[in-house]
């Protein structure tokens, strides 16, 4: 589980004087001062860093931590999921005033087009947090892009992150780097954690009825994951692709449909009803929530959750229960 020194210190991170927003409550406020307003609290300058999903967000505010030299900003509103988001065109001339873009490269079109663009002001920082991580062809979708998802790699995207966030601020380099590493080593706990769980398992497979951003865990973990819908937040699963789903939870015992709380949840429910089998939820930590998801599990959500939260909150206990590992 989450440990104390963690909780403390993402709790202190969210109770910065300058407040670090995510979500809706940046997206309503940033708005407003990329056009224009004239909120001197949610002003977005060169000490600004601009991170383009959920996840990005927290890697980048644990390491620009609490001396409130830089800040970061979640371009994603609450409720929104990242990989099915996409900004109004006037926003990437609006990140121009910023000073840094964190983004993944083929993650979304308009990231890689925002960066394109970005990259040619020598004022902006523009960082990768995938570079030098290699994708892999997964079951689910070739060049498969999901590496956040999986702990280990994740401290090489923390990484990339210090380094940009290093070029920005040369003079606290130091301090930086500490924060990456602290993270890092949480970030190394819950490989483990997550490596406790499958090795504990009675079943290597899980079920999950919403597009698939989790075949970063059959890499590390080697855990099954099967989906109807496949990799686009857009698709739909066929009569003949539920069919089979329901026949292999029959052969294999699966007893629990997982769906991504960010999205709808109509297929879950229409396919634990038809196996009797029970609703978790995941989280590819690409949505923030205030409050219940869309189909309440009995969670509940805050938005300014860091990427720990999701995983100790919702991914871990889903797992092990999914898994038979209790």
């Amino acid at each position: 589980m989450m440990t104390e020194d963690s909780r403390r210190r993402t709790d202190a991170l969210s109770r910065r004087d300058f407040t670090l927003l995510s979500g809706g409550a940046l997206v309503t406020g940033l708005a407003g001062c990329l056009s224009g307003d004239d909120d001197p609290e949610l002003d977005v300058g060169r000490n600004t860093v601009i991170a383009s999903m959920p996840a990005l967000w927290d890697f980048t505010r644990q390491i620009v931590g609490e001396e409130e030299t830089l800040e970061s900003f979640d371009i994603v509103p609450v409720g929104e999921h990242g990989h099915d988001w996409n900004p109004e065109p006037a926003t990437v001339e609006d990140i121009d005033h910023a000073g840094g873009f964190v983004y993944m490269r083929d993650f979304a079109a308009w990231q890689d087009d925002a960066a394109e663009q970005l990259e040619a002001d020598d004022d902006i920082h523009v960082i990768d947090a995938s570079e030098g991580i290699e994708f892999f062809d997964s079951p689910a979708e070739d060049n498969d892009e999901h590496w956040w998802m999986d702990p280990v790699y994740c401290q090489r995207g923390v990484d990339n992150i210090a380094d940009g966030i290093v070029d920005m601020d040369p003079d606290n380099e130091a301090y930086y780097r500490d924060n990456a590493e602290a993270f890092n080593e949480e970030l190394q706990e819950l490989h483990g954690e997550m490596q406790d769980v499958v090795d504990r398992a009675a079943l290597d497979t899980i079920v999950v009825a919403t597009h698939d951003s989790f075949q970063w865990w059959y890499q590390q973990y080697d855990i099954q994951v099967e989906s109807p819908v496949g990799t686009s937040p857009d698709d739909s699963a066929s009569p003949d692709e539920v069919e089979e789903i329901e026949g292999l939870m029959d052969e294999r015992g699966i007893e629990h449909v997982l769906y991504d709380v960010g999205e709808p949840a109509q297929l879950a429910e229409s396919l634990a009803e038809e196996t009797d089998a029970e609703i978790l939820p995941l989280t590819p930590v690409e949505t923030q929530i205030d409050g219940a998801p869309e189909l309440d599990t009995g969670i509940s959500m805050e938005p300014d959750w860091g990427y720990m939260d999701h995983f100790y909150e919702i991914n871990l206990p889903s797992l092990e229960t999914a898994l038979q590992a209790e």
